[in-house]
């Protein structure tokens, strides 16, 4: 008996000078977790490093891209916050003014530098799949990729090939030929300075351009859907136009073989 009570007694001191000689670094470690989770500051402090970048989206409003500011991780080089930057693409805007360019559930498969300033973004079938196709929608998914990327690493790149499934695209959804690698185009991105303000709440309101009948915008385009609205027909992008698929091409005037040649 006295021989439990003597080892208990042990173990109740032994016990004691572990609390008292880590006590300090104990409460330090509270008090930090504290700071970390009221203070605001502290609490950014422990977030990974984020830089400001533009992304490209359809405007709700008007039928161009609109710049939208975001702040994306920095990775570990230039390709990784390249993918940090799709990736925020995909998800899509956050706030009203604004139309994603990226079907939803897309997926990023790779995004990698090629020869001569060239970009390869690959994105997983859904991209086609669930596009819903038109002329202008898929414009502004393939010129809303290209501004992306080439606006944000100028000094990296200055063309983009788009791939899906790990093939080059020839057309997002069949409807806009895809003939090369895509340059910026200037003209379909509306002036920074006209844009919405980036970010805000989701807006509560459904998108009246996804609503069949929606009414024109003051420009006498109507407002752009998802992934925008066709917008008549337009030359493929990317390269030389190419003849429609499926079209009798003319052929010279010559005789049949074996026929009688006419008469000189």
């Amino acid at each position: 008996m006295l021989k439990k009570i003597g080892l208990a007694v042990l173990i109740v001191a032994v016990s004691g000078a572990l609390v008292w000689n880590f006590q300090e670094a104990v409460l330090d470690f509270l008090e930090r977790g504290r700071d970390a989770a009221l203070d605001p500051a502290r609490r950014g402090a422990s977030r990974a490093p984020s830089v400001k970048k533009t992304l490209y989206f359809a405007g709700a409003e008007k039928d161009l891209l609109v710049p939208y500011t975001v702040e994306v991780e920095i990775g570990k080089d230039n390709v990784d916050t390249l993918r940090n930057l799709l990736a925020a693409l995909i998800a899509g805007p956050n706030g009203e003014g604004y139309a994603p360019v990226i079907p939803k559930g897309t997926k990023l498969r790779a995004a990698f530098p090629g020869p001569d300033g060239i970009a390869y973004v690959d994105f997983d079938e859904t991209l086609r799949d669930a596009h819903p196709g038109g002329v202008w929608a898929e414009l502004m998914t393939a010129y809303g990729v290209a501004g992306t990327v080439v606006k944000n690493f100028p000094d990296l790149f200055d063309r983009v090939v788009l791939l899906i499934g790990g093939q080059e695209a020839q057309s997002i959804a069949g409807s806009l030929a895809i003939t090369g690698p895509l340059r910026v185009r200037e003209e379909l991105i509306l002036d920074r300075f006209s844009a919405p303000p980036a970010g805000g709440s989701p807006s509560t309101a459904p998108n009246q351009a996804a609503v069949s009948g929606a009414p024109a915008s003051a420009a006498g385009q109507p407002p752009a859907s998802a992934v925008g609205v066709p917008s008549g027909n337009l030359p493929p992008v990317g390269g030389a136009p190419l003849p429609p698929v499926g079209e009798p091409q003319k052929k010279p005037d010559v005789d049949a073989v074996g026929a009688p040649g006419r008469s000189r």
